[in-house]
């Protein structure tokens, strides 16, 4: 049975952003971890997909999770404003673990004034490149 997409709207809010629960469902789906594992050629395929559902020429067969699945990949990976392809450490989905190996670190080698300046440097420069990724 296939779903009728005749209705479906890619760009709409798949939670009301009205609502604080809204809103984090929404920021926790395109910030999901898991989504830095995704292999480029899956990101390439939530692109056209995405594309496609905006042009309204989708695929037959393709179900409404496929289409919010590659929007997910698509909002994670691909730059809002350009459309471009984002640099993984400095996507949102890869700020948890790559600031939990860099915490660590800072935990574990801080006993000589070298190493802290160093890990307070490269924490500073993931923040740096996280934000110049997103700008």
């Amino acid at each position: 049975m296939e779903a009728d997409l005749s209705g479906f709207n890619i760009d709409a809010p798949r939670w009301d952003q009205r609502t604080f629960l809204g809103r984090v469902k929404h920021f926790l789906n395109i910030t999901d971890p898991r989504t830095v594992f995704v292999s480029e050629r899956e990101l390439d395929w939530a692109k056209v997909m995405v594309e496609k559902s905006r042009m309204g020429v989708v695929p037959p067969g393709t179900q409404v999770e496929q289409l919010l699945y590659a929007k997910k990949l698509y909002d994670s990976a691909f730059h809002p404003d350009t459309g471009e392809k984002m640099n993984v450490i400095g996507r949102m989905s890869f700020q948890l673990p790559g600031g939990m190996i860099i915490t660590g670190f800072m935990l574990q080698f801080y006993r000589t004034m070298p190493a802290v300046i160093f890990w307070q440097w490269v924490n500073q420069s993931f923040n740096a490149l996280v934000n110049y990724t997103n700008r």
